[in-house]
């Protein structure tokens, strides 16, 4: 676990940290008190700080990973629980037995408690980006953390930003208890209470087939041209379209029947998140600015098409982690242009 945060008093020296029954064991053995009266009753953030059965925690799993104690309840899970599950699913999968949560505990060389101890920060697969090394992740896998960070409006921060020594494995609330910052960002994210959010309903899917026009029949041959096969994008559907509806049908064990409903949709969409490129992307931004969110459809994920996907995402009801996946697509082909974008 990472031992060492940013804080601002001059630096200190490192010195090695053991936890022992009655406190802490600093340096050769001394018995120190747990931290100076000052820091006692807070982390370095400002929350309060204790034991398991002295503040609220709440179990954290995501992916193959569990967080041991877990983390703190409330606001503070919903957003520690939408970065960890974008960091998953976005950087690199989590592995189990690599992360933590709450640890009650000092910063190492210092009588700060360390923001652990009030269960309001992880580390993320720490064996892989060890404290003091820098650079442990690749510039996309940065450009997705900045996503992440982004997408947390100033209430996280990312020990990769730490000015002195670098902790890439640790991500941390940064506002104190009761900023309003905080609750907004969590009824943003889908929620409050300890619990996450609700598992989003059946995705439903509106059925298109020969005949049809428009913006759903623009995305399916946007689609089918990421999946290879050759056809101009009318906004269509034809003879033409429907061939290729059939080919693909059958490339993947589908009735082949020609019609884009609830089996066929499925196969066909493509998760695009920051990052991606190509025809899925080009349909995903014709698809935004059918709904009135308006850009160029240039066939890049970047910053501009992940902050509309959440924007439509968040007045949609659907978890806002600008991931464009089955009820995202569902909801941009589904749903008729809102009125009031």
């Amino acid at each position: 676990m990472c031992e060492l945060h940013e804080i601002e008093s001059p630096a200190v020296t490192r010195r090695t940290l053991l936890r022992g029954a009655g406190g802490l064991l600093v340096g050769g053995g001394t018995i120190a008190a747990t931290a100076t009266a000052a820091h006692a009753a807070t982390s370095q953030n400002g929350w309060p700080a204790g034991s398991s059965s002295t503040i609220p925690l709440s179990s954290l799993a995501v992916g193959g990973a569990t967080f041991p104690a877990g983390v703190r309840s409330d606001d503070v899970h919903v957003v520690l629980g939408y970065v960890a599950r974008r960091f998953d699913r976005e950087v690199e999968a989590l592995v189990k037995g690599w992360c933590w949560g709450h640890s009650y505990r000092a910063i190492s060389g210092s009588t700060a408690l360390s923001n652990h101890s009030s269960g309001t920060a992880i580390d993320l697969n720490a064996p892989r980006h060890p404290l003091g090394r820098s650079g442990t992740f690749t510039a996309t896998q940065r450009s997705h953390i900045r996503s992440i960070l982004g997408a947390c409006d100033g209430v996280v921060r990312w020990g990769g930003d730490y000015s002195g020594r670098r902790d890439e494995m640790h991500f941390e609330i940064n506002v104190r208890p009761g900023d309003a910052r905080l609750a907004a960002l969590a009824r943003r994210l889908g929620g409050s209470g300890g619990e996450p959010a609700p598992a989003p309903g059946p995705v439903t899917w509106t059925t298109v087939r020969r005949g049809a026009g428009g913006f759903r029949v623009t995305a399916i041959q946007h689609l089918l041209r990421q999946r290879g096969h050759s056809l101009t994008v009318d906004g269509t559907f034809g003879p033409t379209t429907e061939s290729r509806v059939l080919s693909f049908q059958r490339s993947r064990g589908l009735a082949a029947d020609g019609i884009v409903g609830p089996k066929t949709w499925p196969a066909l969409v493509v998760t695009v998140r920051r990052g991606s490129g190509g025809q899925a992307v080009v349909a995903v931004q014709k698809l935004l600015t059918h709904h009135g969110y308006r850009m160029t459809a240039d066939g890049v994920f970047g910053p501009m098409t992940a902050t509309k996907v959440q924007a439509f995402q968040q007045s949609h009801a659907l978890s806002a982690d600008g991931v464009v996946g089955p009820n995202t697509w569902a909801g941009l082909t589904s749903l008729t242009r809102n009125p009031g974008q």
